[in-house]
């Protein structure tokens, strides 16, 4: 499901236990759980109409040791954006990979734990990745799931009303303004407010935690960029 992701941990995990968890995005207990876990937005939990306790059953489920769900987005030309919940036991977290068309293995974007590593996209980066969607809730399914991955310092004016936009498309029915606001804070306390530059041609984070730093592998940061560059109507 995504190529090389599982070939580092060991003891050697079976690849079965990657689940598609896409699908799960249409059920309404996903978003609020999503929100608070990933985004750190704890006024998720409230904004929308789902039971409480629906919300905690869908947090066990995701977070069950016996399978890891991924939630995919997929990109233009063939590149895919993957959300995997890494359920193992005392090195749990959240990675953010992407699986450029072009490249035979996956390339780690961000990793939301314990020792945060990121972040992975730019604000423009993460605009183009929501605009890929053909419908209103598909842009904002898209933005949402990739939001976490975001840090970066030149965020617009309108940033907060994107995000409030998209929050009530999945379901929020009250707090949209204060999820938004959360959601983006929690980008801040992840990452702080790294600035990004053009090195080889590549947007390229100067923040010392990236996975998208000057350090990093060249061929790695013009798959991702490719992956990630706006693409022609």
């Amino acid at each position: 499901m995504i190529p090389g992701y599982l070939d580092a941990f060991r003891p050697a995990l079976d690849p079965s236990m990657l689940l598609d968890a896409t699908p799960w995005l249409d059920q309404p207990a996903v978003w609020p759980a999503l929100l608070w876990a990933v985004g750190g937005a704890s006024t998720a939990v409230n904004a929308f109409d789902v039971d409480p306790a629906d919300t905690d059953v869908m947090l066990t489920q995701l977070s069950a040791p016996g399978g890891w769900p991924v939630f995919t987005v997929k990109l233009a030309s063939g590149h895919h954006l993957h959300l995997v919940w890494r359920n193992l036991a005392e090195d749990a977290g959240w990675d953010y990979l992407m699986a450029p068309a072009v490249l035979t293995d996956s390339i780690p974007l961000a990793m939301l734990e314990g020792h945060f590593r990121g972040p992975g996209l730019t604000w423009p980066e993460l605009v183009i990745v929501a605009n890929q969607g053909t419908t209103a809730l598909d842009r904002a399914q898209r933005l949402l799931l990739a939001l976490p991955a975001l840090g970066d310092i030149d965020l617009p004016e309108e940033a907060v009303a994107i995000v409030v936009d998209a929050v009530t498309a999945v379901g929020a029915v009250r707090h949209q303004l204060e999820v938004a606001e959360e959601l983006l804070e929690a980008s801040r306390r992840f990452w702080g407010r790294p600035q990004w530059a053009d090195l080889d041609g590549v947007p390229t984070c100067l923040g010392q935690h990236s996975l998208r730093g000057a350090d990093a592998a060249v061929e790695g940061r013009l798959a991702i960029a490719a992956a990630l560059r706006q693409q022609p109507h």
